[in-house]
C-alpha cells in the first residue's frame, strides 16, 4: 500500500471515530435532558411549575424557570445531593443519585430564557439559553410545540435534515436566510459548541 493510500485510510478511520464519538455524546446528552424532564414531571410538578410559563400549583413552591435564574448547575447538584432543605413540610426529602441530580439540574437550567450563562452551567443549558434569547420569538426550540412564526421551522425538524455538527460553520459565519424577518446571527466558538450540544438533544434516539 502506498503512503498516500495509507494516509487516506488513516484519515477515513479518524473521521469515522470522530463521528462515532460525536454520535455517542449526542445520545448521552439527549438522555440526560429527557431523563431530567421525566424525573421532574414524576416528582415535582404537583407543586412546582416546570415549564417556561405558568404558576406553580403550590404557591410557596417557586417555578423552576425562576430557580434557573439564580443557581448554577454545580450549586443545584450540590444542593440535591446534600438533601433538599426547605422551609415547608410539604416538600419531601428526596435522596437522589448524582446522575439524577445532574439530569434534573440540566433540565431546570434549560429554562433560563435570559440566555445569560453562569459559571458552572452545562453546555446544554447555555445553548438553550442562547437559543431562547435569539431564536425563540420565531422558532419552536423545544421537543414539542409550534413555532411562533408559522414559516419558521421548529428546531427539532431542522436537526432531522441537518446534523447539528454541520451547522457549526454557518453559526460562526452568520446565518442568512431569504426572508426579511430572519436577522443575521453570528456566535463565538464557545457559544457555538453550547448551541450544538443543545440541538443534539433534539435528535430522535
Amino acid at each position: 500500500m502506498s503512503q498516500l493510500a495509507g494516509n487516506f485510510v488513516t484519515m477515513r478511520i479518524a473521521a469515522l471515530i470522530a463521528f462515532l464519538m460525536f454520535s455517542s455524546s449526542a445520545i448521552a446528552e439527549e438522555s440526560t435532558l429527557a431523563r431530567g424532564q421525566r424525573l421532574i414531571e414524576a416528582n415535582c410538578t404537583p407543586c412546582h411549575a416546570a415549564g417556561e410559563t405558568g404558576d406553580s400549583p403550590f404557591a410557596p413552591a417557586p417555578p423552576f424557570r425562576e430557580v434557573a435564574k439564580n443557581y448554577t448547575q454545580d450549586e443545584l447538584v450540590d444542593g440535591f445531593m446534600e438533601g433538599l432543605a426547605v422551609r415547608h413540610p410539604a416538600m419531601p426529602d428526596w435522596d437522589m443519585t448524582v446522575d439524577q441530580a445532574e439530569a434534573i439540574s440540566t433540565y431546570i437550567l434549560g429554562l433560563n430564557r435570559s440566555g445569560e450563562a453562569k459559571s458552572g452551567d452545562s453546555p446544554i443549558a447555555i445553548g438553550y439559553g442562547l437559543l431562547s434569547k435569539n431564536c425563540a420569538r420565531c422558532h419552536a426550540i423545544d421537543m414539542a410545540g409550534l413555532s411562533p412564526l408559522a414559516k419558521a421551522p421548529p428546531f427539532r425538524e431542522v436537526v432531522k435534515r441537518y446534523d447539528p455538527a454541520y451547522l457549526e460553520e454557518a453559526l460562526a459565519e452568520g446565518i442568512v436566510t431569504g426572508h426579511n424577518e430572519m436577522p443575521e446571527f453570528s456566535f463565538e466558538p464557545e457559544q457555538i459548541a453550547a448551541i450544538i450540544a443543545y440541538l443534539s438533544t433534539l435528535k430522535a434516539p
